[in-house]
C-alpha cells in the first residue's frame, strides 16, 4: 500500500493525476491527436501523425497499456513494430511503378519521433511513468541530401521561364525561396512595387494556400455516400468444376479453375473494400466542408517576414499585373476577385498539384532532370550561401525556425565555385540576363 501511495504522491509532484485504469496507448494517441495535436498544429502535421497511428501504431501497438503491472507497454514492443513497418509491402499510386516496394526508412523514423512526442505528454500528464521511446536507440536514418539545381540548371530554367506567363512566379522562388503554398497565397495588396518614401520594393509573406480534406457534414456519413463505397474487386479464377458446393472454396485452388472477368480497374493489386462502417469519400458529401483550397497561417511565426525585390522581380510583377488586369477586363463578371498574385485565368487560386505541373514542363522545356518544386526553394538558399550571405540572413529570408536548418546548405554551396556563383549572381539580378528578360517582356508588349 505504500509502495503505491509514494508513485501518487510523486505523480502529483509532476503535476500529473491519476491515470485511468484502462487507458491504452490507442485511447491516448486518440486523445492526444484530437485534441493537443489539431488545435496546436498546421493541418499537413496532424493529417500525418493521424495516417502514422491509423496505419501502424495503433494495429501494432494500440492494445498496450501505457502504465500498469500487466500489459504494460516496453521497448520490445516499439521495437517489433518497427521490424513489421519495414517488412510492410506498399503499393504506389503511379501506374508506372514498378511494383509493391516496401516503407522508407524515413516513415519509421517519422513514427518514432512522433510516438516519442506523444509519450512524453503522457509523462507530463501522469497517463504514464516512463516514456519507452527515451529507452531504446532511435532508427537509423540518414537524411536526404539537399536537391539544389546546379549553377548550369539554373541559368537554364531561368532562360526557359523567360518565355513563361509565370516568369515571375518561377524567379521569385529561384532568387528568394519562398515556400510553394507562399507563394500561391500571395496577395496584390502584399506587394509594394513603388513604396513610398524611397522605400525598396518588397513582398509580404503572411498566408498560405494549402488544401484540405473535406468533412462530412451530414448526421449519418456511413449512408450519405453508400453508393460510393469500394467494394470487393471480382476475382481473377472461377470455378470450373460442375459441383462448386463439394469443391475447394477459393476459386484459385479449384483443380479445374479457369480465368475470370477479373479486375480490369487496378493496374496494381487491387486496394480492399471498404469497412460496413466506412465514413471516407467525405467529398461527395452535399454538406461537405472544411476541406478544398483555403487560406491558413503560415507554417510558424518566424514564417511571417518581408521579402526585398531585386530589379528584375519587379519589372516582372509589373507586367504579370497589367497581363492579369488585362484577362480581369475580358472576363468581366466571370473574374473571380481573389487578388491573388499568382492565379488560374479566371482568378482562382491555383492548386499545388497543377503548380508542380507546370514547374515539370518548365524543366523539360530548360533540357534539366526532373525535380521536385522544393527545388527551387533549395537553390535560393544554396545560392545565397555560396555569394557570401550571413547564415543568420538566408534565415531570416528563407523563414527559418532553427539555424541548423539553414546550416544544410553551407555544405553544398562549399562544392560551388565562387567565380561562378558571383557571375551567376551578378547575371540573375541586374546583368545580362535581366537585360534578355526585360527586352522580351517589351518585344511581348509591342506584339500586343
Amino acid at each position: 500500500m505504500s509502495a503505491k501511495v509514494d508513485e501518487l504522491l510523486e505523480r502529483r509532484k509532476r503535476g500529473g493525476g491519476v491515470p485511468l485504469k484502462i487507458e491504452t496507448v490507442e485511447q491516448w494517441l486518440t486523445h492526444w491527436l484530437e485534441n493537443i495535436v489539431q488545435p496546436n498544429s498546421a493541418w499537413g502535421t496532424y493529417t500525418a501523425y493521424r495516417a502514422l497511428i491509423t496505419r501502424y501504431v495503433v494495429p501494432n501497438i494500440g492494445a498496450w497499456r501505457l502504465d500498469g503491472h500487466t500489459r504494460r507497454l516496453e521497448p520490445e514492443h516499439v521495437e517489433a513494430m518497427y521490424r513489421v513497418m519495414r517488412e510492410t509491402r506498399i503499393v504506389r499510386g503511379s501506374r508506372t511503378a514498378s511494383g509493391p516496394v516496401t516503407l522508407s526508412e524515413a516513415t519509421v523514423h517519422k513514427t518514432h519521433r512522433m510516438l516519442r512526442k506523444a509519450l512524453n505528454d503522457a509523462v507530463r500528464r501522469g497517463k504514464a511513468s516512463r516514456n519507452v521511446c527515451d529507452l531504446m536507440p532511435p532508427p537509423r536514418y540518414r537524411g536526404k541530401k539537399v536537391d539544389a539545381l546546379a549553377l548550369a540548371e539554373t541559368e537554364a530554367v531561368i532562360r526557359a521561364a523567360a518565355d513563361d506567363e509565370l516568369a515571375a512566379r518561377w524567379l521569385l522562388g529561384l532568387l528568394l525561396g519562398p515556400r510553394q503554398g507562399e507563394t500561391l497565397g500571395l496577395r496584390w495588396t502584399a506587394v509594394h512595387l513603388d513604396p513610398p518614401g524611397g522605400e525598396e520594393p518588397s513582398v509580404e509573406l503572411e498566408k498560405q494556400i494549402q488544401r484540405r480534406t473535406w468533412q462530412h457534414g451530414c448526421d449519418d456519413p456511413v449512408a450519405c455516400v453508400a453508393e460510393r463505397h469500394r467494394t470487393a474487386c471480382p476475382p481473377r479464377w472461377e470455378h470450373g468444376c460442375r459441383d462448386q458446393a463439394s469443391c475447394r472454396p477459393r476459386p484459385h485452388l479449384c483443380p479445374a479453375r479457369r480465368v475470370g472477368a477479373g479486375c480490369r480497374l487496378h493496374v496494381r493489386p487491387c486496394p480492399p473494400p471498404c469497412p460496413p462502417d466506412c465514413t471516407g469519400h467525405a467529398q461527395h458529401c452535399p454538406k461537405r466542408h472544411g476541406g478544398g483550397l483555403v487560406e491558413v497561417e503560415l507554417k510558424t511565426e518566424k514564417s511571417v517576414r518581408s521579402l526585398v525585390l531585386p530589379t528584375v522581380l519587379v519589372d516582372l510583377l509589373r507586367a504579370h499585373r497589367e497581363r492579369q488586369q488585362r484577362d480581369r477586363q475580358l472576363l468581366g463578371l466571370k473574374w473571380k476577385a481573389d487578388g491573388l498574385v499568382f492565379a488560374q485565368p479566371d482568378g482562382r487560386a491555383i492548386d499545388a498539384s497543377t503548380d508542380q505541373r507546370a514547374w515539370e514542363a518548365l524543366l523539360r522545356r530548360a533540357g534539366v532532370a526532373d525535380a521536385k518544386l522544393h527545388a527551387a526553394r533549395h537553390t535560393a538558399g544554396t545560392m545565397m550561401v555560396a555569394s557570401g550571405t550571413d547564415t543568420r540572413i538566408v534565415q531570416e529570408i528563407l523563414g527559418h525556425t532553427q539555424i541548423t536548418t539553414t546550416q544544410i546548405y553551407v555544405d553544398v554551396a562549399q562544392k560551388v565555385k565562387r567565380e561562378a556563383v558571383d557571375r551567376a549572381v551578378s547575371a540573375l539580378m541586374d546583368g545580362n540576363l535581366a537585360a534578355l528578360l526585360q527586352r522580351d517582356a517589351a518585344t511581348d508588349r509591342a506584339d500586343r
